[in-house]
């Protein structure tokens, strides 16, 4: 399977790249499986600005060649896709940019790669805290960590329902669930508040009946549940026929659409945790219009993606340059406006976290309420 799966990358590249390239940039994110739709986001935002570029003179007189290239989020795989990008080191098959990965799977070791090749690199999506430490000089985090994500659901839980004891629910085989439960759990610690919060794994129970069974008897009548669409429908149905009034979280980016179709009306009053759409920052104002005269809404990751590219240019234009060190030495040096206001970057990273946004599902719209 593996072997497979190199021959072909190794075609598609040289196919790619001999009839397009001037300059690389690669999106790399899931085509396919639980996180499909969101990597669909990733490419449209990337799509959108590439072709904004081009078609307004390429940058330092080349034009860009997007490759959006599957993250199977899978260790092996993940390592081999970033090694045959960094062995192409001729003009037009180098790689000047990857977008991505979407996923965590061995992300230390594919980081390391692409730095060792001088691959400039931009995660588009908040990062486990373990891999936001990781650093290089040509790796940008563009938007902060998930521990953000704690910080913003503690605050949120406590200021509107402190007298309520707080469940975590989650999945320990998936990494990016267990670190955003990991960074909820420190919340609490770090607040003195850890004798009100529970956490349950889905796999210590034989069923949902059962975990939700643990999750009423502990106390909590509040749950921030993480998971694959299915556990999290179950678990959420079981919820609230055994208590209407539970109070309950998911997030965004574990969903799909079938589960607001599987849960329909008991859906409503729940709430929804992801990165905002922006359309209610007043600095994005100008860059709304650009992007909806470009075909785009601002909603989703497509506008992180875009932004990704856009900072990519403006290292670029500032540098005058597409050379690694150079563009890393820029980021360090200067400022840049993003879709949310200006950004100075420390290590890669931002200054400042993006907050997440708390949405209230209601029967026909969401609607942010922190």
């Amino acid at each position: 399977m593996c072997k497979r799966f190199i021959i072909f990358f190794v075609s598609m590249f040289f196919v790619n790249t001999l009839a397009f390239a001037d300059v690389n940039v690669v999106i790399m994110t899931p085509k396919e499986g639980r996180y499909e739709k969101l990597g669909a986001e990733l490419i449209k935002g990337t799509e959108i600005a590439v072709d904004d570029i081009n078609n307004n003179g390429g940058l330092q007189g080349e034009r860009i060649n997007l490759i959006s290239i599957d993250d199977p989020c899978d260790d092996t795989l993940s390592v081999s896709t970033a090694q045959m990008m960094a062995v192409n080191s001729s003009k037009d098959d180098k790689v000047s940019l990857v977008i991505g990965p979407y996923c965590s799977n061995s992300f230390e070791e594919i980081a390391d790669i692409y730095a060792k090749a001088k691959i400039f690199q931009i995660i588009p999506t908040t990062m486990g805290v373990n891999n936001y430490k990781h650093s290089h000089k040509g790796l940008v985090k563009l938007v902060g960590s998930k521990e953000r994500q704690g910080k913003d659901f503690y605050n949120f839980s406590q200021e509107n329902y402190s007298d309520k004891m707080v469940a975590i629910i989650y999945d320990s085989n998936d990494r990016d669930i267990v670190d955003i439960a990991a960074t909820i759990q420190a919340e609490f610690v770090k607040e003195k508040m850890s004798d009100r919060l529970k956490s349950f794994d889905y796999n210590r129970y034989k069923n949902a009946d059962a975990l939700t069974d643990a999750v009423i008897e502990s106390g909590a009548r509040l749950a921030y549940i993480l998971g694959g669409s299915e556990k999290v429908t179950e678990a959420f149905r079981d919820l609230k026929e055994k208590n209407k009034n539970f109070v309950i979280f998911t997030n965004k980016y574990q969903l799909v659409d079938e589960y607001n179709e599987a849960l329909g009306k008991i859906a409503e009053d729940s709430y929804m945790i992801a990165l905002p759409s922006l359309t209610d920052n007043p600095s994005f104002t100008e860059e709304l219009v650009k992007l909806r005269l470009l075909g785009i809404e601002p909603e989703g990751l497509s506008v992180y993606s875009y932004t990704a590219v856009k900072l990519w240019g403006d290292l670029v234009a500032k540098a005058k340059s597409f050379d690694y060190d150079k563009l890393a030495k820029e980021l360090e040096t200067s400022k840049f406006e993003t879709t949310w206001g200006e950004v100075m970057f420390n290590n890669g990273a931002p200054q400042d976290d993006i907050n997440y946004g708390i949405y209230k599902v209601r029967s026909d719209h969401v609607e942010k309420v922190y």
